[in-house]
Order: C-alpha cells, then structure tokens, then sequence
C-alpha cells in the first residue's frame, strides 16, 4: 500500500503558485514544442447523447421539457461489441432509474454496475469524435463514433505546480499533469516563437492579447490537464506527417548554436 507523502498533499492543498512571468511562459511553450508528445483518442466507441424529456398533455396540447446535462453515455466496443446489447442495457438503465425515482428501488442503488460504461461532456466528446457515416441495418445513423485526428494534441508533463495564462484567465496546473495544444495550433505558435527568435516581435506581442474587458490573456489556446487525466483519457499517438516536419524543423534551430560538436540529444 503506498504511504501518503503529506508534502505533497500540503503543497497541493496551499495557494497556487503566481502567475509565471512572461519569459517563463515563453520558456515553456518552446519546450512544449521541442518535447511534446502526441496525444488522442485511440479507439471507437459507441456513445447515445442523453437529451430533454419532453412532456405534452393530451388535454391542451401543451408542451413542457425537463432539461437534462447534456452529456453522451459512451461504451466501451470491446465490452459491448453489438447495437442489440447496448439497446438493451441502455433500457435496463433507464427502468432502473424510473424504478429507483417511483420509490421501488433503494435511491443509493446504482443504475448501472457493470463494466465499460462512463458519461461524457458532450462538448468535449464532440471535440474528440466524429460519428460513423452511415446507417445501421434498420436504415437508422450509426451510434459509433471514431477518434477525430484532428483533435490530437500536443502535451508536456509538468512536473511542479505552475499558473500559466489562457485564454479565458489563468489556470494552475498541479504536479504531475499535463500542458496541452491542439495539433491544428502547432504551426501557428511555432510561427510565433520564431518571430521572438529572429527579433520580429515580443515575448508580449508574439504570446499574449486582450479579452473583452481589457485584461491581458494567452494568445494561444494552450492549456493544462490535471494529473492523471491524460493517462486516463488519451493513448499515445503519432501526429501528422507535416506537424512532425514543423516541430523536427524548430527544434533543430533550437538546439543547433548550443550543440555544434555536441551528440545531439534524442526527441521522445
């Protein structure tokens, strides 16, 4: 059994550490690109977005809606492998919540026990997949859904606490997570960094905006994962033939004034 390090728990627990100044940032963006590994969806999966319960009287015709999360439940293809055996456990939940809402079951009793089943924000499922074209063979859409390569992203393991800007503020990363960019950014913020390189624009013009309110915020959507949640979400995956080229290029020019006649150091 592992022992509790109370030094990291008491340091996860304290205030977030301050934001990290703009030449940190920058620091970490370049080695994001130069270190970085690539990371997505790995497998299909079927997914069924749970919607609003829609109720109408059959006096005045009248309809009213009770708002549900909208969230996907998503199954596992190696544990439900067939359409007819997700139908029928998607029922047996559904009798069993009405079951347990009507008073017939205890109200801890679970829904569902069973294995490779989780829920899903449905705005960041819809980032991840894209869904199966075609129809199944009662003529209806495919409930299936594959990994959007697209979606891959960039990630760096960070191993302190740190603030980093974002888009909408600032964000703490904790011990042990993740510094993330979606692959399509790549080129963009590599752009960037090689204008701070060449001496064509600031750390705080090539990295940094305004919001709305006048606020200074990241330029780029770079933005951190709590520990343990790119393990347990994302696989390794190999990124487009054209980000590698990209990222190869700028971490060469990188590395090339400080290795000459050194071996060079070998990417992950």
């Amino acid at each position: 059994m592992r022992e509790t390090n109370l030094a990291e728990v008491f340091a996860e627990r304290a205030p977030p550490p301050p934001l990290m100044a703009a030449e940190e940032y920058h620091a970490l963006l370049e080695t994001l690109l130069t270190d970085g590994s690539g990371y997505g969806k790995t497998k299909p999966v079927a997914a069924y977005l749970l919607r609003n319960l829609r109720l109408m009287s059959a006096d005045s015709g009248e309809e009213s809606e009770v708002e549900i999360k909208p969230l996907y439940l998503v199954m596992d293809l190696e544990e439900w492998p067939n359409e007819y055996g997700r139908t029928l456990a998607l029922k047996d939940i559904w009798e069993q919540y009405m079951s347990r809402m009507i008073g017939e079951q205890d109200m801890n009793t679970p829904d569902f026990n069973g294995p490779g089943l989780w829920t899903a924000k449905q705005s960041s499922f819809d980032e991840d997949y894209l869904r199966r074209e075609g129809l199944d063979e009662k003529g209806n859409r495919y409930n299936l859904y594959d990994p959007d390569p697209d979606a891959y992203r960039l990630c760096l393991p960070v191993g302190k606490r740190i603030t980093v800007p974002v888009q909408w503020g600032t964000y703490t990363i904790g011990k042990g997570g993740t510094l993330a960019l979606r692959e399509k950014d790549v080129p963009e913020l590599t752009e960037a960094l090689q204008a701070v390189r060449s001496g064509k624009a600031t750390i705080e013009d090539a990295l940094y905006t305004k919001d709305k309110q006048g606020n200074t915020v990241a330029r780029f959507d770079v933005y951190g994962m709590e520990p343990g949640f790119l393990e347990k979400n994302y696989g390794g995956v190999t990124l487009k033939p054209e980000t590698q080229g990209i990222l190869t290029a700028f971490t060469h020019r990188s590395r090339a004034p400080e290795q000459q006649g050194k071996r060079p150091g070998r990417r992950r």
